[in-house]
């Protein structure tokens, strides 16, 4: 998309020259400029191709979440270690036999504990990431199977975009170059998490990571109604210091799906995050009362259906 943008640029460029020797008005040429600067992605709708499906992988407390474009597979985060079997044997269950884009939105092993076996098991096209190195045996094993088997690795930031092919898009509205700091003056590796809005055609998808509160706040002030989908990923699995009255109203989201597991011990989704939810009449979808959550569409309509 980038690369667009800068052929809309240069040809723009050479265009200038021929329009003030045909006799166009300075007016005239402002104006196709300000149209070549102004063009960017429509965060609101995009021309979808066929079909999309988004599943919310029942996989304890974590986050995987699948996405199949047409015929192709990619991933937002992949779980934790402790279910990297589990998350494997659902992927083949689902028919997965390669992955185009795996994308991890920070690096705590309930978010990329589960890459490694999906790695051993399907050949990715392209990983993308936050840049954050984290001193552990997890991120170090991350890093060294990327290197050894030549997988594609992008850094993702505001104002990026992953192109999924179809009409799809992920657009990229964090992190940022500046990195959020924790209280202590040390990154923050929940509040760097990479949030964007994946679209296509009507339907629009807010994932957040575990994103909380600062990120939030960052957010609304650069973005604000931008942040619209259809759809929310509740951040930090639905903890209390996630999904803020301002950001649901940012958002507007029809629908949130939040990814915890069953009786877990931080105690998410909190009721707090539940209540501000509930009083918004958004409609709640979580994994460990519901199991898999479904997302079908077409890019005009989208059904939400569940395991159970």
């Amino acid at each position: 998309m980038k690369r667009i943008q800068r052929l809309w640029l240069v040809l723009i460029a050479l265009l200038i020259p021929l329009l003030v020797v045909t006799g166009c008005s300075q007016a005239d040429v402002t104006k196709v400029v300000q149209q070549a600067a102004s063009y960017s992605i429509d965060t609101k709708q995009t021309n979808a191709e066929g079909h999309a499906d988004i599943y919310m992988l029942d996989i304890g407390q974590g986050d995987a979440i699948l996405l199949k474009i047409g015929d192709e597979y990619s991933m937002i985060d992949t779980g934790d270690i402790e279910h990297r079997e589990n998350i494997v044997a659902q992927l083949k269950t689902m028919g997965v036999t390669k992955l185009k884009n795996v994308i991890i939105t920070h690096p705590h092993a309930d978010h990329m504990g589960g890459f490694l076996a999906i790695t051993k098991a399907f050949p990715i096209e392209h990983i993308y990431d936050d840049g954050i190195d984290v001193d552990n045996n997890m991120y170090k094993t991350y890093e060294r199977w990327i290197e050894k088997n030549k997988i594609p690795r992008s850094t993702l930031k505001q104002g990026d975009v992953v192109d999924f092919g179809h009409g799809a898009v992920f657009v990229v509205y964090a992190p940022w170059e500046d990195r959020m700091m924790d209280k202590n003056g040390s990154l923050d590796l929940n509040n760097n998490s990479i949030v964007g809005k994946f679209i296509f055609g009507k339907f629009s998808m807010l994932f957040t990571g575990d994103a909380e509160g600062q990120e939030e706040k960052r957010l609304i002030k650069e973005q604000n109604s931008k942040l619209f989908a259809r759809v929310l990923k509740v951040g930090h699995h639905g903890s209390r210091t996630s999904s803020s009255e301002d950001f649901l109203k940012s958002v507007k989201p029809e629908s949130a799906l939040i990814s915890s597991g069953l009786y877990n011990k931080y105690g998410h989704p909190h009721d707090a995050t539940l209540r501000r939810l509930q009083e918004d009449n958004i409609a709640i979808y979580r994994t460990d009362t519901m199991g898999r959550i479904h997302i079908s569409t077409d890019g005009n309509e989208w059904q939400i259906s569940t395991e159970r």
